[in-house]
Formats: structure tokens, sequence, C-alpha cells
């Protein structure tokens, strides 16, 4: 499966656009490593996904650097840690001005282009730097804090690839990378459970099997439009699914290897070996000589792939760039291994709980916790037994390595951070995400308070999960009581007396709503959602100054949300405050331009 390479290309810069190599990048959301049979997995077979791997090598230990699909992709994508970036949970937006792998390449001559699968990588969260195109056609929502959006926040993968292919066709002659990333795999499941019962399988590899299809048939396209021998072909997953590891059905709460642990195939492209073309400047070793393993073992994150690209297109890394390229290593194991760091602040963000993180050394792997963890990945690969209390030496110097790392980018504060819009809160919950609360600057305690440990809190967050999932199903009877007991042991728990509201007006219990969302906003007077349960509230019925009061102050913590503008026009609309309403129907047209009904009303609205 290994592969010569030479070096009749060009690969320091623009010059010679006909011979420069092609990046295609794919992402498959929700992968987990080990439930591909490239991977050893043998309850279903994924021949097309493995097939990737011809010419080309499968690295068996790769990480992810956060268990969330927008960290991980601008993880990647920037070659920075979570954070450094600041993007550590879905919904935030990548800084304006990030030096990226796209807009490095642009600025090389590539044309640039990516397809995407999901609301989450949508545009307005500014991972499109550097993108020429960024087809991501997903619409922000007018209202709908309470409903699920699922149907609307995803494409499917043959749409995606079908998009991708028909942008490669017109683009045949020129250098390009493309990102083609695919949502299918995560949850809510698209295909029928019974496809998997038919099967005999679950219906998280079922959807797998699907994925399968759809990138073989990509490869075959590939391989017809010349693209498979030219290009440099990366396939990965951003994270990783618990499927009921360590409890955890989903991702993003633990850090465990079932969310980190994701796969990275590299397909190489066949070229002409032609002089020598070295790896990094002052490298001795030439491509030219070498033939790249089939497999790597070495412990990496998912942050060195971006350098190992323009590493190998003979690109120099921007200094920004955190992660390593991984070309010299495949030459020769490397004296000391790098440290791989991942992390999850999803607990802390929601409900307040100790934020987690991880560093990965060689074989072992220590997770910073009030209650900290060690595990041997090489004889425990599962994370069962915490080897800890025998090996606190090994855990000392993982953490001092840790705590070192983290000192290294100690200027950066999320107080800045702009809190997320209801519409987006909606749209993360609707998905199965946790909707965090406004993120402060990062502690380790309250006072002298010690954060709780996640792992200690896993059965309310499981309760609230199942309370969620009673109340968008309208089970509310099953859900209230469910609410109740958590807000009984925990009462600053925001999300549960946010949907206890919520629950209590689908009964018609319209005061019992209102003063759960008067109380959250006196215990969390930041949270947009509740400000924007009551300015709705009011306005259906016909109070409109105090939902005019009510929306302002959601403008206030989220000057661009949709809902917060376009519903501040009605009621200042119906205040008789014209000037007023215009300008805000404005602004939520700017935020949502391809919102019909926003357009229609603004076109329509009375001169003043």
């Amino acid at each position: 499966m290994s592969i010569l390479l030479g070096a009749s290309l060009t690969l320091n810069g623009a010059e010679d656009s006909t011979t420069q190599p092609s990046v295609i990048l794919i992402s498959i959301d929700t992968l987990r490593a080990d439930h591909l049979s490239a991977y050893g997995y043998s309850k279903i077979s994924t021949p097309h996904i493995d097939s990737f791997a011809q010419g080309g090598t499968v690295f068996t230990c790769a990480e992810a650097q956060i268990p969330l699909t927008l960290p991980s992709h601008t993880s990647l994508f920037t070659s920075t840690y979570p954070f450094q970036n600041l993007v550590e949970e879905n919904g935030e937006r990548v800084p304006a001005g990030a030096v990226t792998l796209a807009s490095v390449l642009l600025s090389r001559g590539y044309k640039t282009a990516a397809f995407i699968g999901s609301d989450f990588l949508d545009r307005r969260y500014g991972l499109d730097q550097g993108f020429e195109v960024y087809d991501s056609p997903f619409e922000e929502q007018p209202t709908g804090v309470r409903n699920p959006l699922a149907a609307t926040l995803r494409r499917d993968g043959a749409l995606v690839v079908r998009a991708g292919l028909q942008w490669l066709d017109s683009h045949r002659d020129q250098p390009v990378m493309v990102f083609i990333h695919l949502f299918d795999l995560h949850v809510p499941y698209t295909l029928p459970p019974e496809d998997a019962q038919k099967q005999g399988i679950s219906r998280y590899d079922a959807q797998l099997l699907y994925v399968d299809k759809v990138l073989g048939r990509f490869q075959q396209a590939l391989k017809l439009g010349g693209w498979w021998d030219k290009s440099l072909v990366i396939v990965f997953g951003d994270h990783g699914e618990g499927l009921g590891d360590h409890g955890e059905t989903d991702h993003g709460y633990y850090i465990y290897e079932s969310t980190l642990h994701v796969p990275l195939i590299v397909h190489w492209p066949r070229l002409r070996e032609n002089g020598d073309s070295k790896l990094e400047s002052g490298d001795s070793t030439t491509l030219s000589s070498f033939r790249f393993p089939v497999s790597s073992s070495l412990p990496i994150g998912l942050i060195d792939v971006a350098p190992t690209i323009l590493n190998f297109l003979h690109i120099p890394l921007p200094s920004s760039f955190e992660g390593a390229s991984l070309l010299g290593a495949l030459q020769a194991a490397p004296a000391a291994p790098r440290a791989v760091y991942s992390e999850s602040l999803y607990a802390h963000d929601a409900f307040g709980w100790a934020p987690l993180r991880a560093l990965r050394l060689g074989k072992y792997k220590y997770i910073q916790a009030p209650k900290a963890e060690l595990f041997d990945l090489d004889a425990d690969p599962g994370e069962h037994v915490n080897r800890l209390p025998g090996n606190s030496a090994v855990a000392a110097e993982l953490q001092n390595e840790l705590a070192a790392l983290l000192n290294r980018y100690k200027a950066p504060q999320h107080a800045a951070a702009a809190p997320l819009s209801p519409e987006t809160l909606a749209e993360l919950e609707s998905l199965g995400y946790l909707a965090a609360s406004p993120r402060g600057v990062t502690t380790e305690a309250n006072g002298d308070e010690p954060l709780p440990d996640p792992k200690d809190r896993f059965a309310e967050f499981e309760l609230y999960q199942n309370a969620y999932l009673d109340f968008t199903e309208g089970r509310t009877a099953t859900a209230i009581p469910k609410l109740l007991s958590i807000l009984k042991s925990d009462p600053k728990n925001t999300l549960a007396r946010f949907h206890l509201g919520d629950c209590y007006l689908q009964i018609k219990r319209p005061q019992e709503a209102l003063n759960e969302w008067t109380t959250l906003l006196k215990l969390d007077p930041d949270y947009a959602p509740a400000a924007e349960a009551l300015g709705d509230y009011w306005l259906e019925r016909g109070d409109f100054e105090k939902a005019r009061r009510r929306f302002q102050q959601v403008l206030a913590l989220s000057p661009e949300s949709f809902a917060g503008n376009f519903q501040l026009a009605v009621a200042d609309q119906h205040l008789g405050l014209l000037t007023e309403a215009h300008r805000y129907l404005e602004a939520a047209c700017k935020i949502a331009p391809h919102n019909e009904a926003c357009a229609l009303k603004l076109k329509s609205f009375p001169a003043e």
C-alpha cells in the first residue's frame, strides 16, 4: 500500500500551478476510529473508507483536541489549541483574521472550496476564512427556541459530495483545496431503525455503512476525474461517539478515547520520481528516496494535519501554527513522543462543573479533574482502570507538562467572548447539545468551594437529557418531575429551570412558566433565552411594552439575535415606534438575508 514519492512538482509556491498536488479533506463527523474495519472492527465492513488508504498511511493513534464539531474543525484548520483560539463550544466564532490552512493555500495560488453537511460549520461561525466558495446552505431560524430544528440544520452526504464534484469538474486545470464535511453519522439518525434491525447491527453502524457507500462513489468519481493520483486526500473524524462507553451515549461531556480517538487516513498523491524534494528546510532526507509507511502508531493530534499538508507541499508553516508536521516522524521514530492535548469545557459551561483537560504522552494519558485519572492506553485502551494510585510520579510529570502547556497561553480570556444567540442555543439543543450559559473566565473553583467533578454529576446530566427528550417528544408530564428533581438538588441549574418554564407553558400554566423564567434571570441575568421567552410571553398576550423591554434585554446580551431584532420590530410597530421598528427589522434581515418572512415584512413595512 505504500508508494514511491518523487519531486517533479514545484513545491515552493505557485510558480507552476499545473504540477502542484491538490488537497482534498474529508471530514466524517462523529466517526469513531474503532468502528472502521481498517482499524480492526469486525461487526461491519467499511471497504470504501478503508480504500482511501491505498497508496497511503493509516494513523492508528490520532486524537481530537476537543470532542465537538466546530471547535475540533477550528483546531484542525488553524493548527491551534481550543484554549488558544477561544473556540471551545459549538456556536462560537472563529476569530476574524485567523490564519487557516485554506487562507495559506489561497495565498499560494490554490482555488479553495468547502461543502458543508451541518449548520454547526455554517459560514456565520467564521470557518469560511480562506475559502473562495463556502457552500453551507443553512438558514438561521426566526424563532423556535423551544422547537427541535434538526431537519433544517443538516444536508445529506450524497448532496454534499455532489456539490463538491460539480465544483471540482469546473476546476480541472488548477490546483485546488476542497473540504468535504459529512454529517450523516451524527444523531438524530436519518435512516429508519428498521434498516439496522434487519442487519442485526446498531443504528450507528447502519449510518456508517451509508457514509461508506457515499464515499465509495466519491472516490470513484475522483479516479474517473483524474483527481485521485494527483491529490493529497485525507479522511478524518472530527471526534468520536460515546455509544455507552463510560455511560456516555453521545459526545462532548467526557474526554475518554471513545470520543477522542479518531481515524486519520492519508492517501499520498502518485508523483513521478525526479530529483530531490526536501521535507523541511535543512533536512537532508528526501521524499524521492522514501516510502511512506502503511500505518503509524505515533500518538498525534488533529492539530498536526495542517502542518503536515503544508510541509508536504513545501509551503512554510505560519508562525501561528502550533501543530507539527508528521512527515519527519514517518521516516524515523522521534527520540521522545510528543504530548497530545485534549479538553472539554462542556459540563463547565452548561452547569458550572469542573472543566476536563487531558495530556497523552506515549502510552499514558492523564485527565485533569477534581478526581484525576491516569490510564495506560496500551494495556487498557478502554480506560477502565485508573492507574494513578500506583503511578503518582507519572501522573505528576504529565500534570506538570499540562500546566506548562496551559501557561504558555495565559493571555486570552473568555470574558470578552460574544454570548451565543438564543437561536444558536436552540439549534444546539435540537441536535442534543447542552445550551451553554455565557462563558466567563474559566476558573477551577468558585471561591473556596471546588467545582464538582463531572463524573460525580453524570446522573444529573443524564436526568436532564432524559427530561429534555421527554419535553421535545411531547411527554411533558414525565419531564416536569425530572426537572423538579434536578432543581431540588441544584437550584442554579439554568437549563433545567428554563425548560421547566417551557413545560409549564405547554400544559397551560403560564404564571408558573413566568415565575421560572423570572427566577432564572435573577439567578443568571445574562441568560438570553429566558429574556426571549419572557418577550414572547408578553408579545403573545399583547403587552407590547413589557415585550419590548425583554427583547431589548435580549439584544443587549446578544446583538446578533435574529429573533431579538425581529420580535422587537414587531413590538415597536404595535407601539407606533415605526422608525425604531424599521431599524430592527433591517437588522434582522441582514442577520438572515435569505429569510423570506423577514424580507416580505420589510418590503411591506408601512411608511411612518
